[in-house]
C-alpha cells in the first residue's frame, strides 16, 4: 500500500520504469543486482540467471503457449516486428510445425514420425507431403 501511494506522486515518465529507484529514476545495474535481483532469486529458490536471460525465457514461454508474435513484440518493447521475428521467429515456426503434425494426426491418423494408418472414410484426398509442409511454413 505504501508503494502504491508513492507511485501516485510520480510523473507518467517515472511510471514507465519496471524497476525504478526510490526516487522514481532509473535503477543502476549494480543496485538492481544487489537489492532486487539476488534477493528475488533467493526468495524464489531459483538458480542464478542473468536478468536478460529471463527476458528471453519470458518471450519463449509466451510464444510456446501460443501467443501472437505481434503481442510478444509489444511485451518486449521491440521497435519492429522484424526485431521480434529475427530473435524469436524460430519458435513460431516450431509451433507451426507442431500444429501441422497435430492436424496430420487428426486428419490422417499419422504421428509425428509419419507412421500410422487411418484415413477418414469420406476422404479420398491425397495426404500432403513433407515438402508441401515446408512450403506452407514459409
Amino acid at each position: 500500500m505504501e508503494l502504491e501511494a508513492s507511485l501516485r506522486e510520480w510523473t507518467s515518465e517515472q511510471r514507465q520504469l519496471v524497476f525504478p529507484n526510490t526516487v522514481g529514476g532509473v535503477t543502476r545495474y549494480g543496485a538492481f543486482h544487489e537489492l532486487v535481483w539476488q534477493p528475488l532469486l533467493r526468495e524464489a529458490a531459483l538458480p542464478y540467471r542473468k536478468p536478460h536471460a529471463m527476458r528471453h525465457r519470458y518471450a519463449r514461454w509466451l510464444l510456446e503457449a501460443g501467443a501472437d508474435i505481434r503481442w510478444v513484440k509489444d511485451q518486449m518493447g521491440h521497435a519492429s516486428i522484424g526485431e521480434t521475428e529475427g530473435t524469436y521467429g524460430h519458435l513460431v515456426r516450431e509451433r507451426h510445425e507442431r500444429d501441422v503434425d497435430h492436424l496430420n494426426a487428426v486428419l490422417w491418423g499419422v504421428n509425428s514420425a509419419g507412421e500410422g494408418g487411418g484415413r477418414l472414410e469420406s476422404d479420398d484426398a491425397e495426404r500432403p507431403t513433407a515438402s508441401h509442409r515446408r512450403l506452407v511454413d514459409r
